[in-house]
């Protein structure tokens, strides 16, 4: 199937589950009489089903007789892989906070206040959503949130982009490295919050690498799995008052410690990324 064939059929299939999905979720909302923790987390499974991995599957079974080794998950990652990227995520914790605070701190011209502050709204809204989604501080609401925000989020997110949408840019003549940022840049994108959008970018990004690096998916998706999982965690924590501050909040002041930490988290990670990369060729 022609590459113009292949990518209209998945931009059908997503637009159908997607109208599909908002009917369902429209109707659970009506029948719970609002949002709730219950209703919340019932939508999210769905849509994690239904518009990321459910167009991703049907389209790759539609224009491939081999539908696994498309998305590539035919492949296991390579245990040192793991470990690696394991590493690669925790190392870069501060750096990535001290992006996300330089991101959040942007402001607009005048001229442009409007935008920002629709923007400011979304990304309340979102907040006040994954408050919700993560319900209480129980046992049981942890496994719940890690389950669902943490394990099927990185799951359908890395089946949809780069399982699906990356490999699809792959498919025509196209720089690596271009398919790469342009999948990680729609996938900030479609969260539809601005103040997280080049932390998500970067993140988006290094998953693209390492189901290159890898030719699994499965490696991408660990670290997704694992990246949502930390915040699940720490905010459950910090609810719980397990702990005293954030872990978003690690290398977010000008103090010497935090700098400290900031430099050895740009140090180690790169180490890291490099020994993934270096590696890409002995699997």
């Amino acid at each position: 199937m022609a590459y113009g064939k292949r990518f209209g059929l998945f931009a059908c299939m997503f637009i159908l589950c997607f109208i599909t999905c908002s009917v369902i979720v429209g109707i659970i909302s009506y029948i719970s009489g609002g949002i709730t923790t219950a209703a919340l987390r019932i939508m999210t499974v769905l849509q994690d089903i239904v518009v990321f991995i459910l167009p991703a599957i049907a389209t790759a079974i539609m224009i491939t007789r081999k539908p696994d080794s498309f998305l590539s998950i035919n492949c296991k990652p390579k245990a040192h892989q793991i470990i690696l990227t394991v590493l690669a995520i925790v190392a870069s914790i501060p750096a990535m906070n001290l992006i996300v605070q330089w991101n959040e701190s942007i402001s607009f011209p005048e001229s442009l206040k409007a935008i920002e502050q629709w923007m400011k709204t979304s990304e309340e809204s979102a907040a006040t959503s994954v408050k919700l989604l993560l319900g209480g501080t129980s046992s049981l609401d942890l496994i719940l949130s890690i389950m669902i925000v943490g394990i099927l989020a990185g799951l359908s997110e890395e089946l949809f982009f780069r399982g699906m949408l990356q490999k699809l840019f792959q498919t025509r003549p196209m720089n690596i490295h271009f398919a790469i940022w342009v999948t990680a840049i729609i996938f900030s994108v479609i969260h539809l919050q601005f103040y997280g959008f080049f932390p998500r970018m970067i993140l988006g990004a290094f998953f693209g690498y390492l189901v290159w690096w890898s030719g699994s998916l499965w490696l991408p998706v660990i670290a997704h799995a694992l990246n949502n999982t930390l915040v699940v965690v720490s905010q459950w924590m910090l609810e719980k008052g397990i702990l005293d501050s954030d872990l978003s909040e690690l290398g977010t002041t000008l103090s010497i410690t935090d700098l400290t930490l900031i430099i050895t988290s740009v140090v180690c990670t790169t180490i890291f990324v490099y020994a993934l990369f270096n590696r890409r060729n002995k699997i």
